[in-house]
This record gives C-alpha cells, structure tokens and sequence, in this order.
C-alpha cells in the first residue's frame, strides 16, 4: 500500500513519528520573479526506492524478486520547477529528520517510513498575473511492470502583478560567514589552489541566492581557535580557519605580503552581486585557547601570523610587536590604494572583555585609523559602546531584548548598520535541525518587527568530518554549523532550513516595500504569525521553550504554521498590488 501527500515547504519529515498528520496544501501564492515551494510525501508498506525521474533504477536491497516497490513522481507546472529529493541527517537525539537536498536520481527507502521530495518553482519577472494550476502525479511499479497511477492532486498558483527585486537588490543586510578552509577540506582540494575557487564560486553563487552582502575572510591564522574542536571526542571534526594572505620575510630582512588570493576572492564575491562589508578576521579579539602562551609578550591578542623566511627557508612567527603593527598598517594601505577601504571592517565575535576589546581597537586605529569595525556582541553591556568605537553591531536576540532603546537609538547614524543573531542550542528562534523550519522563516518578518538592519550567522559551511552523513558536532545544536552540504562533484546542496530561510527574507523585501506606502498594514501583517505582546513577552517566551517538541506550546513567541505565513504574504502581495 502506498500513501501521498502533497504539503507545505515548513514541513519535516522524521522517523520517530510515523503517524503524524501531513498538513493540506490548499494553495500557493507568489510575486513575479519569486519562487513557490511545496513537500510530496510519499510511504510505501514494501521497502522502495523513489525518484523524480525517468531513469531506470534496479535495487540491490530487495531479497526477493519482484518485492522492491518502486515510486515516482512527477510535476507539471507552468513554470519552471525543480524537484529535490529529500536526504536525512541525525539530530542530537538520535531521530532522523529530513534537512539536505540532494540532486541525484533515486533514493532508496525502508518500508513503512516516509519519504519526501521538495519542489520549487521559479516564476519569472514577465509572468503575468493571474491563476494558475500546479499537477502532481505519483506513480507506481514493481520490476518487470508497468507503472499505475497512485495519485493526482492540482495545487492553485496565484501570481501577484507585484514584481520582487532580484536578491542582489533586496535592502536586507545578510551576513552569514563563510568559512573558506573548511569547504577546501571537505571537497579534496588544495587550499586556495583554482580547484579550491573553482569549488568556492559554487558557494558563492548560493550564498548570492539569499542576498548576502559580507565578505568573510580571515587575515590570521585560527581566529576562532577551530571552535574547540580539539576536545570534541563523540562527534569531531576540523574547523580550523587559515588566513587567506601570505607573508614572506625576505632575506634583506623586509616582509612582502600577497593579496592576490584574497582580491580574488572579494572578486568573485563582487561577481556574484555581494559587494557589502568585507569582514576581517584574526586580527581582534582572537580566541586562542590551543595557543595559550602569547607569541608576543607585548601585543594585547595573541595573533597569529605565520610567514616563510627566505633566509632559511623555515616556516615561522611574528613574534614581535612592530612585525605585527606592520602587517596590519600595510593590510590597511592595500585597501586604501585598491579604494576598497570603505568596505573594510575588523571583525570580533563575541569579546566577553570589554576593556581589553577597547584597548586592542585603540591599537588597531592608531596604526591603522581607516578601518572600521564590526562586532557580534553577547553581552548586554558591549551596546553601549557601539556609537563610540563599533560600526557595526549584530547582538545576540537576548541582548537585543534586553537593552533594545539604547540600541535602537544609534538606528540611522550615517555608515552604521544593526544587525542581530542567534546561535547554539535553545530559545526562539534558531536555525538547528531541531527547531521548526518556522523559525528560519520568521528570520525576516522578526528584523521587520526589530527595525533593524538585518541578520548574522556564524555558520554556512562550516564542517565537522563526514558532513554527507552526520553533521552532528558535539559542542552545538545539530546544524548550527552549516546552512549548506558539501556534494561529492564540488557543488552544493541546500537545506530545507536554506530555502525557508530565503523565503523569510523575501518576506522582509515585501513587508519593506509595505513599509513605505502603509506602515499601519505591516504591523497588522506581523500580527498573525508575532505571539507576543512586547520585547519583554518576547524573552519571556523565548526562555520557555527549547526543543521542538516545546515549541508547539501555546507561548511558542511565533508561529509555527505555515499557513499563517502564507496569509501574510497573501495579504502583504494584495496590498502592494493595489
């Protein structure tokens, strides 16, 4: 016996909870140039393989002839779609729950667990608007039989005449870091080797796709210190982050440093429409715990900077205080005389001290006055600070919550933005595998609501050993490293929490572009997916909750049906239509 069901792009398949209802699609609604998405669900009592595809496919995992059942299924649309099959990863309490979109054919399932496939559709700018009919077919067979039809279900598209803004343009402030060391580990090549770029404009194109707007490189060796990756012993792996400049010490003594790898980097970035901040790392507030004897006794951060000397052909150290100052001066002359300097920001995560942040930014300005700085602040009391020395802010929610009219008061200053995060394991919202897809969506109606700037993530791609398999990493949440997957042929697979996270921003461009012509619409708009009362309900609520289970609670802060954000944007589109 064979089930379908078609549902909403919110939903997650796992396999601890076989009887859960699939919640009706009863419509999609898009602007032009803008997507629609939606879930086919399918589960069959015989162990199967299914596919969105018209390629032949015999399984090994059937002992008896005949007995492997095989399901497809196909979609006719007016538009263009693109169907993924749906992989699954282990969550932190060994529950498989579907996250990573997979390109290749077929997939191979156990009987009685579900499987699910996504499907976009990309509407393009020309389209005209009106209604339209989506068609799902599922399909059936055995080996050696034709196949029967299972099911037929149209779904209705509405197409606003409003036309979204190419994500290159949309007003959203996206930083989510890239960590560039970790993606030439996990697809074999040589760092920064044209393999390694070749591999890396994959990610950026994706990356492009969410409208980001940062650069992130790192100008130091492990600022991070690999995120204690050292002491993880249950599920490991090596995030260790490498500067993407070299040094040289020549044998007159003068250093030389090469810029080549990190220009071409900001390039293809640039390329692909990313032309905000380029975030600098390594420099300030390093977190050196593997490297806990300072190489220089009177540098205020234990940088660490490694450069070949040509005398003798060592690898080596700045170990001295001038050497130091002097890298850093020539890195802010590079981008003066590349007239890239206004972009530039020395970035910090997380300084817990804020004396000492203070002191090694009054260094960096004194030796290096043109650069600017950014800075991820989870401590209340850093707010304070970010008219006098930071230029841009991104505090954790809970601060945001807690000192939200001294932050909101440098909102507009000329040349700073505001920014906020989320991160680790619990509270509302996050982008983890455990957490309601919901919660990446409501990413950009929540920085609508804030009158922010935008949002930051630590993590695209970050990866622990055998990320294709397992992306549990014992320090986080599952997930809470990566937005992205690596594929075996160097290009990239999404997640499902990628795409509801690009929908929750395309959300924020309409409710933006509401702003301007009915602010009274926005905030009315906000109330049917918003359950709190104020920033205090807020952090309230959010203490409340933790895994995903909790989060279905009543005081949930937001909702975690998608039906309510789809009535949003219906009413949000049907407003900006008029």
């Amino acid at each position: 016996m064979i089930t379908a069901f078609v549902t909403n792009e919110a939903y997650r398949i796992r396999m601890d909870r076989k009887d859960v209802p699939v919640p009706a699609l009863t419509g999609l609604v898009a602007a032009r140039n803008d997507t629609a998405a939606f879930q086919v669900v399918v589960q069959s009592d015989h162990q199967y393989s299914v596919t969105a595809g018209q390629n032949e496919w015999f399984s090994t995992k059937s002992r008896l002839r005949g007995t492997h059942e095989r399901i497809r299924v196909a979609v006719k649309a007016p538009f263009e779609s693109k169907v993924y099959l749906e992989g699954l990863m282990t969550d932190q309490d060994d529950v498989e729950k579907a996250d990573v979109l997979l390109t290749q054919d077929v997939l191979e399932s156990r009987a009685n667990l579900p499987s699910a496939l996504w499907v976009d559709l990309s509407v393009p700018a020309d389209a005209e608007a009106g209604e339209y009919t989506v068609t799902v077919t599922v399909y059936r067979s055995f080996y050696g039989q034709d196949e029967t039809v299972v099911m037929t279900q149209e779904i209705p598209l509405t197409v606003s005449k409003y036309c979204l803004a190419d994500p290159k343009d949309w007003k959203f402030y996206l930083n989510l870091w890239q960590h560039l060391s970790s993606v030439a580990r996990h697809h074999d090549v040589k760092l920064w080797s044209d393999e390694h770029f070749a591999v890396l404009k994959e990610y950026v194109a994706s990356i492009a796709a969410l409208g980001q707007k940062s650069v992130t490189l790192c100008a130091g060796e492990i600022p991070w210190g690999g995120q204690s990756c050292s002491a993880d012993r249950e599920h490991g792996g090596n995030l260790y982050e490498y500067s993407i400049i070299g040094i040289t010490k020549k044998a007159d003594g003068t250093f030389v440093y090469d810029y080549s790898k990190m220009q071409r980097y900001i390039d293809l970035c640039t390329e692909a429409g990313i032309t905000g901040d380029i975030e600098i790392f390594g420099l300030v507030n390093v977190w050196q715990k593997l490297i806990p004897t300072p190489l220089c006794d009177d540098y205020p951060e234990n940088i660490v900077l490694r450069y070949l000397d040509e005398a003798d052909g060592c690898l080596k150290y700045l170990r001295k205080r001038e050497e130091i100052l002097a890298y850093v001066k020539a890195l802010e002359t590079y981008f003066i005389e590349t007239e890239q300097i206004g972009r530039v920001r020395i970035g910090a995560d997380e300084p817990a001290d804020v004396d000492r942040y203070r002191a090694s930014l009054a260094l960096l300005r004194e030796v290096a006055p043109s650069f600017q700085c950014s800075t991820a602040i989870n401590h209340a009391e850093f707010i304070e600070e970010f008219g006098e020395i930071i230029d841009t802010a991104a505090p954790y929610l809970g601060c945001v919550t807690a000192e939200y009219d001294r932050l909101i008061a440098h909102k507009g200053i000329e040349g700073k933005k505001i920014l906020w995060y989320v991160c680790g394991y619990h509270h509302a919202p996050n982008n983890c595998i455990s957490n309601p897809l919901t919660d990446n969506r409501v990413i950009g109606p929540m920085t609508a609501y804030l009158k922010l700037d935008g949002f930051l993530r630590w993590n695209y791609c970050l990866y622990p050993d055998h990320p294709r398999d397992d992306i549990r990493y014992s320090a986080f949440g599952t997930g809470d490293v990566n937005f992205v997957y690596p594929a075996a042929n160097g290009k990239v697979l999404l997640s499902l929490r990628y795409k509801n996270l690009q929908r929750g921003i395309a959300d924020y461009e309409l409710l933006r572009a509401l702003q301007q012509i009915d602010p009274a619409a926005v905030d009315e708009a906000l109330k049917g997916i918003l359950r709190f009362d104020d920033l205090a309900d807020l952090a309230r609520k959010r203490s409340a909750v933790g895994g995903d289970v909790d989060f279905m609670r009543d005081d949930a802060p937001f909702s975690c049906d998608w039906n309510d954000y789809n009535e949003m944007k219906k009413n949000v589109l049907a407003r900006l239509s008029k």
